[in-house]
């Protein structure tokens, strides 16, 4: 009977060798991990926070994206998109690390983004908060002598007193998710209160750090490390998400061009049939370019007609100068 003693060896030997040389094979051919920026620079409405959720569902869904850097430059925006982003990054939180780097301002909308990450770096130049909600002046119901309607708030959608109890209860809900996300940050947790947050001040950064609106002063490149040292890697690699999942948009301030006419078609569309207009000749109309027929001859009567005059200011003149001439006043 031969001894094959020689055989466990050589075959444990054989199958350590193949573990090694798959594992290179592996190393090398697999990508690596990579930490995808995004950078928002606009104002939130429907349109830029739809793109920012298109890169947002892109990130979640990508298992190579170990973590997520979102560069902020905002002012702000809509409420309701400030809150789709705000939900919709949380998800992304609970997916992958989230890091917020503040270039130049995230102001109201743009920081309730911001804390929706797990931490958040800025510069100490940068402006920061303005936590709050803003809206138009409460006006009562009315009525359209133009339109018919079938409830006493159709036209207005909500007394006065409502409209007023909704702008409330939408800062209740923006602040208390502020003071929710910052009060359990890990590095620098919020050291004011509910009350203080509430009164909706805009922070230098530096400022902001002190009071824990963010974790710390940085760049890019400091919430670049943080995302992957909360991911847990360190042999990553750094891609653009617009690039690399091939979206042909950026999230970038994109300055509106309105002519004159344009302003005032807009306005005309959206008045009541029974506005009056008045064109006032005493304010100048700096750095406009007459483009059309229609503004030229807009400007020629602002600069060209004389002051209209009505009945009462003709009889206050009147009696202003009689008193002049007679010593006498009212």
């Amino acid at each position: 009977m031969k001894n094959n003693s020689w055989e466990l060896p050589v075959s444990l030997g054989f199958l350590v060798v193949c573990l090694a040389v798959g594992l290179l094979i592996g190393e090398i051919s697999a990508p690596k991990p990579a930490i995808g920026v995004v950078r928002f620079a606009d104002v939130l409405y429907p349109d830029s926070v739809n793109r920012l959720l298109q890169v947002v569902n892109a990130a979640m869904s990508d298992d190579r994206i170990a973590g997520v850097v979102l560069e902020i430059d905002s002012p702000g925006g809509y409420a309701t998109s400030s809150e789709s982003a705000f939900y919709s990054l949380l998800q992304l939180r609970k997916a992958k690390p989230l890091v917020v780097n503040i270039d130049g301002i995230a102001a109201s909308g743009g920081y309730y983004m911001a804390v929706a990450a797990n931490r958040i770096y800025a510069a100490p130049s940068s402006y920061i908060g303005n936590v709050g909600v803003r809206g138009p002046r409460p006006f009562d119901p009315y009525i359209d002598p133009m339109e018919l309607s079938t409830g006493p708030f159709k036209l207005a959608g909500a007394s006065r007193f409502d409209q007023i109890r909704q702008i409330e209860l939408l800062k209740t809900a923006f602040v208390g998710n502020v003071v929710h996300q910052r009060s359990h940050a890990v590095l620098n947790p919020l050291k004011v209160d509910a009350a203080a947050v509430a009164e909706a001040k805009l922070y230098a950064g530096s400022e902001a750090l002190g009071i824990g609106y963010i974790d710390a002063e940085g760049s890019r490149n400091d919430a670049v490390k943080a995302a992957g040292e909360l991911a847990g890697v360190t042999d990553y690699d750094v891609v653009d998400l617009f690039d690399y999942f091939g979206f042909d948009f950026r999230i970038e301030y994109q300055e509106p061009v309105f002519s004159f006419e344009d302003v005032v078609t807009k306005v005309f569309a959206a008045a009541p049939a029974s506005a009056i207009y008045f064109l006032d000749s005493r304010i100048s109309l700096p750095n406009v370019t007459p483009r059309s027929t229609f503004e030229q001859h807009l400007l020629q009567l602002r600069a060209a007609a004389p002051l209209l005059r009505s009945p009462l200011l003709d009889l206050h003149s009147a009696k202003t100068q009689n008193q002049a001439a007679t010593g006498k006043g009212d």
